[in-house]
């Protein structure tokens, strides 16, 4: 057989293994939609929501056929500015949404500032330089928030005050330099999407499409697990302290960072929605921050596709929607990626002090970024060391990487060590044995078979059962992605082999940063970092079988193309199945004003109305089972799940004696619980001790609703 056959061999397994991806995901996703696995439920609104979908991309799909689909970019954009001037006449939705536009304008200058004293000579687009500003402007505003804490400054009128200074420091700076800064925009700027670009104007139509939904759930208040338990429950606390103060109910309380920062700036400017606006602002600073990075390594139409297979994930969509910290974990990561590799090009050692303030912002985030961003480490020093040998110039460009990335993850790591006795608490609380936590620690890194299965069968099951990695939904929130981003075509230049070093580092990087993170959790949303740069991989992929069909027989690249139509929609039915059980799915009413936000909270969380009861006495001290949540309350939490204290002092009593007595020893006021959580876990909350006794003999019942249920505990 010669190398040409098997050449062609190859690219016809590429192709089968692209197509077959997109058409089982298809599959996979529907499938999802019509059979959720437990607990998540269907409703009637589920199939209108996915006829109109349906309506949409068909209408989209007729008007690309017929040359026009332009006029869907413009429908598309009219409908998003809609969407938008429908929440403005809402007060409080309206208020954030000018907050957010203040907050992103401040984030600028700040960035801005910083990126022009960090590389003063570099020549960068005004897109470019935005997709690095952004970033770091929220990591400096988060820094300063950090430090306002530790010297009890959190007030509202601080804040204002700072926002104002800066505000006018930007309007003196570029308003004097407007004509020559838009001369310049207008010739350097690498535009977004080209108006005279079929595939241009058709990501300008689905983007605003799959952005919609996350954007409306962002306007709602806050009801996500992790949101309430702690990523506003702790700034909230902070504010309410006026400082930064140690929370010891939860030890969730200790993983609050530089995300929690930035919530906390959100919460002294204004109110929810506000904080989860930031992070949709986020995911659509991400999103752009993928188009920048698929022209980087390939071409525009690369990075065109990379956004569309990115925004159109439901993970990405969820996570944007909502208070997760993962998605500030993603834009500081890929900012890093970006500036690496500018810096391949450029051999500029600025950009390595600028790599390591973003990966130093990531790993002060979230301690599991330093699993995510040790490929990258290791491939800057490898080229550090080739370029330079162990020289002066080596060990100078190692301190420009290393130093603004330990700097600006220290601060967290010596506070949590202050108030905890371990630095990264609790994890490995095994070799620092804290006396707040179990030596069991929550995350510690583990290579035994079963995360070698999830990791090597990742491609699939990330496709296949989602669910398996991200027990939030009931699957395909993955969409195609772990399978398209495998090498099936983007090896295969012809006219570009120079690049293929470039993809394959790309792609063992990805490879090596996916498998460190499995060997502590096999958790999807823990990767959502990686997923610009896989969607890249993907897009390469897609855009090397598009430019081949296309330049053989064009019906065979509009078939492509109808393909990714019905792809990205069968995203939107994982995508709404996904969201919490109100039975239109997404929030309209909140959207239009008809649902007031305590109204929407009542109906979504059952504990809300318990919380309202508890806030009537005051502060009071809650021994919570079944219940973790605390950011619509203020009464102490302590949850059996998350309290070392709470959860001895339900599983070290056999008796309901000894029961009554522990809880006495800590001062507990109520007693909470829920029993559905209950049931769902009974080995955290179900004990012997909690019984018929123990209720008769030592409670009270002042409150049940819902299947929650409130004793005040007897003298």
């Amino acid at each position: 057989m010669t190398i040409f056959n098997r050449k062609r061999i190859g690219f016809g397994l590429g192709v089968i293994g692209v197509v077959l991806g997109l058409v089982l995901s298809i599959y996979f996703s529907v499938d999802v939609f019509l059979h959720p696995a437990a607990p998540y439920v269907s409703y009637s609104s589920d199939t209108f929501l996915a006829w109109g979908y349906l309506g949409v991309f068909v209408f989209v799909g007729l008007l690309l056929s017929l040359g026009k689909i332009r006029w869907s970019a413009v429908l598309a954009c009219f409908v998003g500015g809609v969407i938008v001037l429908a929440a403005l006449k809402t007060t409080y939705i309206g208020v954030s949404l000018l907050l957010l536009a203040w907050f992103l304008g401040v984030s600028w200058v700040v960035g801005d500032f910083f990126i022009g004293m960090i590389i003063p000579a570099q020549r960068l687009s005004s897109g470019e330089r935005a997709v690095l500003a952004f970033p770091l402007g929220w990591g400096a505003l988060a820094a300063i928030t950090l430090g306002l804490g530790l010297i009890g400054l959190y007030q509202k009128w601080i804040y204002y005050v700072l926002f104002v200074i800066i505000t006018l420091g930007g309007f003196w700076k570029y308003w004097l330099h407007f004509r020559s800064a838009l001369a310049r925009k207008r010739s350097r700027t690498s535009l977004f999407l080209r108006s005279n670009s079929w595939l241009g104007n058709l990501a300008i139509s689905l983007l605003v499409i799959v952005a919609a939904g996350s954007f409306l759930w962002s306007l709602a208040p806050a009801v996500r697990y992790d949101s309430v338990s702690y990523h506003l429950a702790v700034p909230a606390r902070y504010i309410q302290a006026g400082r930064m103060v140690e929370l010891p109910e939860s030890v969730q309380t200790y993983y609050a960072h530089y995300g929690e920062m930035l919530y906390t700036i959100a919460l002294l400017l204004g109110d929810q929605p506000l904080p989860s606006l930031i992070n949709f602002s986020a995911g659509v600073l991400l999103t752009i921050q993928v188009y920048f990075l698929g022209i980087k390594i390939k071409n525009r139409a690369t990075g065109i596709i990379a956004t569309l297979i990115f925004a159109s994930l439901p993970i990405v969509g969820i996570e944007a929607a909502t208070t997760y910290i993962d998605i500030f974990i993603a834009v500081f990561i890929t900012a890093a990626i970006y500036a690496a590799l500018i810096w391949i090009e450029d051999s500029n050692s600025r950009w390595l002090l600028l790599i390591g303030i973003f990966s130093g912002l990531a790993i002060g985030v979230k301690i599991t970024a330093f699993l995510l961003l040790m490929p990258l480490m290791g491939i800057l020093l490898v080229k550090l060391y080739l370029d330079c040998g162990i020289s002066t110039a080596f060990f100078s460009a190692v301190s420009a990487l290393i130093l603004p990335t330990v700097l600006l993850t220290c601060p967290w790591l010596i506070r949590d060590w202050i108030w905890t006795g371990n630095p990264i608490f609790p994890n490995y609380n095994s070799i620092f044995k804290s006396t707040e936590w179990f030596t069991q620690s929550f995350f510690s890194i583990k290579a035994d078979p079963e995360t070698s299965k999830y990791f090597l069968a990742f491609p699939w099951l990330g496709m296949a059962d989602s669910h398996s990695y991200y027990h939030e939904s009931p699957g395909a929130v993955l969409g195609a992605l772990p399978w398209l981003s495998l090498p099936w075509l983007y090896g295969w230049y012809p006219r570009r082999r120079e690049r293929k070093w470039l993809y394959g580092i790309i792609f063992l990087g990805c490879f090596a940063a996916t498998g460190l993170l499995f060997t502590v959790a096999h958790h999807a949303r823990y990767l959502l970092p990686l997923y610009g740069l896989i969607s890249v991989l993907a897009a390469m992929n897609i855009e090397t079988l598009g430019r081949m069909l296309f330049s053989w027989r064009k019906a065979a690249g509009a078939a492509l193309v109808a393909l990714g139509l019905i792809y990205v929609f069968s995203t939107r039915l994982a995508f709404t199945v996904r969201w919490w059980e109100i039975p239109e799915r997404y929030p309209f009413q909140v959207w239009l004003g008809q649902e007031q936000p305590q109204a929407f909270v009542e109906r979504v969380l059952p504990v809300h109305g318990a919380f309202e009861f508890l806030d009537q006495r005051g502060s009071p001290k809650v021994f919570s089972v079944g219940n973790e949540l605390r950011y619509y309350t203020n009464a102490e939490i302590h949850g059996v799940f998350f309290s070392k204290r709470a959860y001895q002092a339900l599983h070290q009593a056999d008796t309901a004696e000894q029961l009554a007595a522990n809880l006495a020893r800590e001062k507990y006021d109520y007693l909470l619980i829920y029993p559905p959580e209950q049931n769902h876990r009974p080995e955290i909350y179900l004990a012997p001790a909690l019984n018929k006794e123990f209720f008769e003999k030592y409670t009270r019942l002042e409150y049940a609703h819902r299947q929650v249920y409130v004793y005040r505990f007897l003298p």
